[in-house]
């Protein structure tokens, strides 16, 4: 019997948001990315793990970490929005 299990990286933008940003200063938009990796066995994803969330200027690129409360407070905003 064979079984095949795999960890595969994944990222994925959450939202994105005008904030200023603490490298450049300017106010432009900040995406906010997930990333983490999955477990998978076969083709089915079990579960993620490691999760961190960034977030990145649009204007010079910086990347800044931020809790996963603050990503979860910009992504209710950025769908109250829409």
């Amino acid at each position: 019997m064979f079984f095949f299990i795999g960890v595969f990286p994944r990222e994925r933008e959450v939202a994105s948001a005008r904030f200023r940003c603490d490298h450049c200063h300017e106010d432009v938009a900040q995406h906010f990315v997930e990333s983490g990796s999955r477990l998978w066995l076969f083709f089915i994803p079990l579960f993620t793990f490691g999760r961190r969330y960034v977030m990145i200027c649009s204007n010079c690129g910086w990347t800044t970490e931020v809790s996963p409360d603050m990503a979860k407070r910009v992504t209710d905003l950025a769908a109250h929005n829409r």
